[in-house]
């Protein structure tokens, strides 16, 4: 049963349309048992030879990379890290430096990219940012993410999946292509390791939180990895050790029938920019909660529940106005929520009631225990493909430090279904808002 969000002093058409939808958000732990089962299936189905749907990419990274890590320690190396955001045009670069006895040194830069001969101005980009750091002489080894699926091809290289529209960067061997504008330019840098952001993220919290065994992004968008045994990857043909799996977690739920969207879900997607797919990202991530929120106050405002009649609505009529770090704001306790009454009045132009305010956080409040449960659950289900003893959880992402109900809620969840299905509950770590970038330096190390 969902819980009671009546708020005294709220009318009772106000309490009612607030817990009819408290009611559509609400997961049950038989639900949620189901979603950690399905997820489950959904990685095993993309480690198949053949799959129809999305699947899971195997990499060649291995928790041996911890042994290539430390050998680089005492060899005093240094490394460089990139990753590509295709969608944002933004380049993120990296250095890692080590010196015995002490922590290790770290350099990192934002660049924005060209439209046009793209590797050419990474090259640049990475040749303006070894000479601002006095980095060599090389050759210096470089690890490089990407924020979509990558097949890697090889040991040093990788391409984009074919069914992945990104523009200059689909179907190119990466190592190839950047490691041919970087001889051209002269520079002391080999391409080592071509991988997802997510593989990166597993290599950063394993050589933080030894052990580690799954990694988790809560970032824009959402995705895991975790080290599986090659002999249970059909795909592989391969019978001893562990690798890194992307288990493109973004993308469960387009053939399920386990995740239950409500119609503000179906409304969401059906205004999106890829309708149908990415179906569980849609109901988790900070690129779509605030806009889940949007619309279920434009409804209460549609029925004449919150808000002055006279009040401006332009702004909140606006799609994705409402922004996920506003939720954070919504966690205020103080009696009179003058923080959200600030924010409200701030940010969308209107003077809200205390009955208003509450409202807002309630709904903020709904959508962020549903979404931390759904991740939980989908934890819960990877950790148990994963037949770790006791499973390493480390978390990255920006929501790790924007939403701490929402991890606690997600860690919870997870924790209480793991021991459902008789597991040793899994130990959890946060690695910070962004590891993969300095992950892609470590993962340059691999031998």
């Amino acid at each position: 049963m969902a819980d009671d969000y009546s708020i005294p002093g709220a009318s009772a058409a106000q309490n009612q349309l607030l817990n009819e939808i408290a009611a559509s958000l609400h997961v049950t732990t038989s639900q949620l048992s189901d979603v950690a089962n399905d997820v489950y299936e959904y990685v095993t189905t993309g480690l198949q030879q053949e799959t129809q749907g999305p699947a899971s990419w195997v990499s060649y990274i291995t928790p041996d990379i911890t042994q290539d890590i430390r050998s680089a320690i005492k060899q005093e190396s240094v490394s460089l890290g990139m990753t590509i955001n295709t969608q944002a045009g933004r380049l993120k670069i990296c250095s890692i430096k080590f010196t015995s006895g002490q922590p290790p040194t770290i350099n990192k830069q934002v660049f924005y990219l060209r439209k046009e001969q793209v590797f050419e101005d990474i090259a640049t980009r990475l040749s303006e940012f070894i000479n601002s750091h006095e980095l060599g002489p090389g050759p210096l080894p470089l690890g490089v993410n990407i924020d979509r699926p990558v097949e890697e091809t090889s040991k040093l290289g990788g391409r984009v999946a074919d069914n992945v529209d990104c523009g200059p960067f689909r179907n190119v061997d990466i190592a190839q292509a950047l490691g041919a504008v970087i001889l051209k330019k002269h520079l002391p840098v080999k391409v080592t390791s071509v991988t997802n952001c997510v593989i990166s993220t597993l290599v950063a919290a394993q050589h933080r939180f030894q052990n580690t065994s799954v990694a988790l992004i809560l970032n824009h968008g959402i995705n895991a990895s975790y080290y599986e045994q090659t002999a249970r990857i059909p795909k592989l043909q391969a019978t001893t050790g562990r690798v890194a799996v992307n288990t493109e977690l973004a993308r469960y739920g387009e053939h399920s029938s386990v995740l239950m969207p409500t119609l503000w879900d179906h409304r969401l997607d059906r205004e999106s920019a890829n309708t149908g797919t990415h179906t569980f990202e849609k109901l988790v991530a900070d690129k779509y909660l605030g806009e889940i929120v949007r619309n279920l106050i434009t409804d209460f405002m549609d029925a004449q529940l919150i808000f002055p009649k006279n009040a401006d609505a332009s702004v909140l009529g606006e799609p994705y106005s409402f922004f996920t770090s506003y939720m954070t704001t919504m966690e205020d306790q103080s009696d009179d929520l003058r923080e959200v009454g600030d924010l409200l009045r701030a940010g969308f132009n209107i003077h809200a009631s205390l009955v208003d305010r509450q409202i807002v956080r309630a709904l903020c409040h709904m959508v962020t225990m549903r979404a931390a449960k759904l991740v939980g659950a989908a934890v819960a289900g990877i950790v148990c493909r994963a037949s770790a003893d006791a499973a390493v959880v480390s978390i990255s992402g920006q929501l790790t430090e924007m939403n701490q109900p929402y991890v606690t809620c997600t860690t919870d969840t997870a924790q209480s279904l793991v021991l459902g299905m008789g597991l040793p509950a899994p130990t959890f770590n946060i690695l910070g808002e962004e590891g993969y970038t300095v992950g892609a330096a470590l993962a340059a190390f691999s031998k």
